[in-house]
């Protein structure tokens, strides 16, 4: 259950931007957040606020897990880019937001579909001419850049914003995203 919520409130840098920060403190938090198998979600309470996520990262989970977090948050050196608080405990009669990854599919997704589509004899330039359309026809979503861990690559993961009528109990990915369970919005 998510009883508890530390906040992160980015501490403006010289030369950073807010998203960077926020982006910086996720890619922070994803060392983190697998090891709690699930438990922990993740909340963007300034969510579309000038098109990015804002500058304030709420995470909910028991008051055990909260507590733990935010001693390894302290000790990671990351109060040099947010302001990280107690643990707090949820307000009651709050809204319920569910925040997902969105899969945006960019100019590789288009080059790899060419060479499956071309091997197979079946690749028209009027297919590249299509998938453009439909990327730019895609909705914007607020997103943070990372890079992998494991490959060094630079990716972006963009996030939606769903406003659910009640909560809804369930699991969270290692960026505390899913695609079903509710976190608090207040």
């Amino acid at each position: 259950m998510t009883t508890h919520y530390i906040e992160l409130k980015a501490i403006p840098q010289m030369d950073m931007l807010q998203s960077e920060v926020i982006g910086h403190c996720m890619q922070i938090l994803h060392q983190f957040l697998p090891h709690f198998e699930g438990r922990v979600g993740v909340a963007f309470p300034a969510y579309g606020l000038g098109r990015t996520l804002g500058g304030i990262v709420r995470l909910f989970a028991n008051q055990q897990d909260c507590q733990q977090l935010q001693q390894q948050l302290l000790q990671c050196g990351l109060q040099d880019y947010a302001l990280i608080s107690e643990v707090n405990q949820t307000p009651f009669h709050t809204e319920h937001r569910c925040y997902s990854r969105v899969h945006r599919k960019g100019q590789s997704a288009i080059r790899r579909t060419e060479k499956r589509l071309k091997s197979q004899g079946r690749w028209d330039e009027a297919i590249r001419a299509e998938m453009q359309q439909r990327q730019q026809d895609t909705a914007f979503f607020p997103h943070f850049h990372l890079k992998s861990a494991s490959t060094g690559q630079r990716f972006i993961l963009a996030v939606k914003e769903k406003r659910m009528s009640q909560a809804c109990v369930g699991v969270f990915n290692g960026y505390g995203l899913s695609n079903n369970a509710t976190v608090p919005h207040f």
